[in-house]
């Protein structure tokens, strides 16, 4: 492979991390939309309070205190802050040696695959099999794109 080909490899690689940087910071904006919603401190078609009434709903279930959904959720948006915040962190880094924006990445993706790791056990915990599924496409595409920072080729290698 010529030395061309694998700096493309490296730039796809920062792709990656770029598209994981850019949906991390879409999740979090949408679920604290909701958030927002949700406590009617925004009324908004393009806010919709979906995603606390479902987890409220989905943890009927169990004999939980009334408190404990909200707790659920904050855990969730703080979860999904510290992703997106990883991200960003990585992205920042990608003009560095590849050694320090590809640790950056490993970082990122460890959170954030424990998010998807969390929910894949909090859904078989409430049945919620097609909303698992969602999840298991989500978290196994993310899965899938950080071995892709492996798998591909680096220029470093064909050397």
């Amino acid at each position: 492979m010529t030395l061309q080909k694998l700096s493309l490899m490296d730039n796809f690689k920062k792709i990656i991390i770029l598209f994981w940087t850019c949906w991390w910071i879409v999740a979090l904006w949408t679920d604290v939309v909701g958030a927002l919603s949700h406590l009617k401190m925004l009324n908004a078609t393009w806010a919709p309070d979906t995603n606390y009434p479902f987890l409220v709903s989905s943890l009927k279930m169990y004999p939980l205190p009334t408190w404990m959904p909200a707790v659920f959720f904050v855990g969730i948006l703080i979860w999904s802050l510290i992703s997106t915040i990883a991200f960003c962190w990585a992205s920042a880094g990608l003009r560095l040696e590849k050694a320090i924006w590809m640790r950056r990445a490993e970082y990122a993706f460890i959170i954030s695959l424990s998010y998807w790791f969390a929910f894949f056990i909090a859904d078989q915990l409430v049945m919620k099999f097609d909303l698992e599924q969602n999840h298991m496409v989500q978290g196994g595409f993310q899965l899938l794109t950080f071995l892709g920072l492996y798998i591909f080729p680096s220029a470093k290698e064909a050397q």
